[in-house]
């Protein structure tokens, strides 16, 4: 061996070396960075918890998976991105035609990609549920014919369970359309059959000050975050008439709002001797 040809290999051994410190230590770097910043994120919304500014625990995890979730996702790209980038050029200093070899890992990874579709478009959906904040933990949704909570978002499949306890997995390439119930806010929706010879402005006044009365009690002027609206007659034939009211609640307060409401307008129609309609008679135009 010459010493020309010494130093050649000496030199390329260096750049190889140089090459992998260099993709080593921005990667490191890189990882603090999306460490920092995710718990930078997550230390403020605590903060603003703490302030009593946010006032609902589902949000600050929401923010905390979807930060993390999204921190993921561009660490496994940044990850991918500097190897590929760094075997590239190694590659170019031992000498091998990177070019004809870029080419046969293009024909190979379209032929992957053709066979694994299923999974990247499960994949693409993932990161686009993440990042428009469509749904996350803790929201009740409808996806298809799965009702209920969700439990965990993940790149590849959404997991809900259900008022039963069973836990679905839904894969998110094949989710078509989604219920959200828990976004920014949710609706109790009230009906109440009465019978034909009721009072009409009578039962309404009832419920109406019921429904203020319970929004100023102290354990639930939180959930209620308006007054009640009145939407007044939904229904009426020969034997019953149907009363609407319409109550804007916190997310995933609207069932327990509702079972609160009815029961104390159940105990105020006692106190003034109105009867409701009995259950068999009741048929309401949806």
């Amino acid at each position: 061996m010459t010493f020309t040809e010494f130093m050649s290999e000496w030199s390329t051994l260096v750049s190889i070396v140089i090459i992998l410190t260099a993709a080593v230590v921005l990667r490191v770097l890189l990882k603090v960075a999306s460490k920092r910043i995710v718990r930078t994120i997550i230390s403020g919304v605590q903060r603003v918890k703490k302030n009593d500014r946010l006032d609902d625990l589902m949000v600050e995890q929401r923010l905390t998976q979807r930060t993390r979730t999204i921190a993921t996702v561009l660490d496994n790209f940044t990850t991918w991105a500097i190897a590929i980038t760094a075997l590239v050029m190694i590659l170019s200093e031992l000498g091998i035609n990177v070019g004809a070899l870029i080419a046969v890992s293009t024909v190979l990874g379209a032929a992957i990609g053709f066979g694994a579709q299923s999974l990247v478009k499960d994949i693409l959906s993932g990161i686009f549920i993440v990042f428009e904040d469509q749904y996350g933990v803790g929201d009740w949704v409808e996806i298809g014919d799965v009702s209920g909570e969700v439990e965990r978002v993940g790149l590849r499949v959404t997991e809900v369970r259900d008022i039963h306890g069973t836990l679905w997995f839904v894969r998110n390439g094949e989710i078509i359309q989604v219920g959200n119930a828990s976004q920014e806010w949710a609706a109790a929706l009230l009906d109440f059959p009465f019978a034909y010879d009721n009072d009409v402005d009578q039962v309404q006044d009832i419920i109406q000050t019921t429904a203020d009365e319970m929004r100023k009690s102290k354990e639930w002027s939180r959930d209620m975050i308006a007054d009640a609206d009145m939407w007044g007659m939904q229904h009426i034939s020969g034997e019953q008439f149907v009363i609407r009211v319409s109550i804007r609640t916190l997310p995933n307060r609207q069932w327990a709002v509702s079972r609160e409401l009815r029961k104390r307008c159940k105990q105020a129609f006692d106190k003034q001797n109105i009867g409701l309609l009995r259950a068999s008679k009741i048929n309401l135009a949806k």
